[in-house]
């Protein structure tokens, strides 16, 4: 069990979603950073989907009331009973110490994953918080909270190197996405705006939605409204004002906003963690590209599961004045020594 001592901003229990809910009206929440959240819980052995913590900005003070190994991922200092421990690593804690989570230097959102993941009450099959359905709530200090059980010899110590983390202290970021479903809203002008034009994430955005200012972009005479359609995360609107609203993992499920393009699952983490006043570049890709990506892009966190878990190592090679990391699985003679 922990005990919350000290929570600075909005701390929340996220998992990776309600899915076959959506036809109800329940959005999908969980992981706003499905990439980082899900290397946090293999850092400390867990499955990629398990719950864990969520922080925004700055993380929490609290004290462990029994054995446990954790993991803190994001461009944050991290302390252990006041010394400064490394994020991206998973670390042995006992009763009675204390961890203190500081303010993130670059990104939103940062994750503190435990060994056997937070136990929680399942609500439509997922422990992710959606306070604006009294699904879960934020939550506060003083607040204690069971973690689920788990063998923890042989979780501690595991370690991302800085090569393989996601780098969130950019200012500019390009997000791509597949275009429609609602083109013929649009004027030929207003789509090369959209895909020509650089916009700025402002401070009206939240896990509901990413409000982005800059050039308007032109509606055709079917003008911005449609009768309600389907809403994903990563669904742009684009009302009256002609300026861009990208939906995040809390959105409704339904709009009433001619949809212009949709950002490609693999790219919403990076729209996520971007602070307001990031530019943002939209480029267009296939629905056939868009698919490869994702595919690609789950090769590597499994790639990254098994480097975690001793079955693979990774190496960094330059070639083209480029840099790679480049994965390879080990021989089961070599494996099995190493888990002596």
């Amino acid at each position: 069990m922990i005990e919350l001592l000290s929570v600075p901003s909005l701390l929340t229990v996220q998992d990776a979603g309600r899915t076959g809910y959506r036809k109800l009206g329940v959005p999908v929440s969980g992981f706003m950073d499905d990439f980082s959240a899900r290397v946090a819980n293999y850092l400390v052995g867990n499955p990629g989907d398990a719950p864990l913590l969520e922080f925004l900005l700055a993380g929490p003070k609290l004290e462990f009331n029994a054995s446990a190994v954790f993991a803190v991922v994001g461009d944050v200092e991290v302390k252990l009973n006041g010394a400064p421990i490394e994020p991206w690593m998973s670390h042995w804690a006992k009763r009675g110490d204390i961890l203190e989570v500081g303010t993130l230097r670059s990104g939103l959102y940062g994750y503190i994953a435990f060994a056997g993941g937070i136990k929680c009450e399942r609500l439509l099959g997922s422990c992710s918080t959606y306070p604006r359905a009294g699904l879960g709530r934020p939550l506060k200090a003083g607040e204690r909270l069971s973690i689920g059980y788990a063998l923890l010899t042989g979780r501690e110590g595991r370690f991302l190197p800085p090569k393989l983390r996601p780098d969130y202290s950019r200012n500019k970021v390009e997000v791509r996405v597949v275009l429609g479903p609602d083109l013929d809203h649009f004027t030929e002008d207003g789509i090369e705006t959209f895909l020509g034009s650089t916009y700025t994430v402002t401070p009206e955005s939240d896990r509901m939605g990413y409000r982005l200012e800059g050039p308007v972009i032109e509606h055709s005479e079917k003008g911005p409204d449609i009768v309600t359609g389907p809403l994903v995360p990563g669904s742009v609107q684009v009302p009256g004002n002609g300026r861009p609203i990208v939906m995040m993992k809390d959105a409704q499920t339904t709009g009433g906003y001619a949809r212009i393009a949709t950002v490609i699952s693999t790219d919403i983490h990076l729209l996520a963690q971007s602070r307001p006043g990031t530019k943002v570049r939209f480029r267009e890709v296939t629905p056939d590209e868009a698919r490869e990506t994702l595919r690609r892009r789950e090769k590597t966190l499994e790639a990254i599961r098994k480097f975690l878990d001793g079955e693979m190592r990774a190496y960094s090679i330059r070639a083209l004045e480029k840099s790679f990391t480049v994965f390879s699985g080990l021989e089961k003679r070599e494996r099995d020594f190493r888990k002596c």
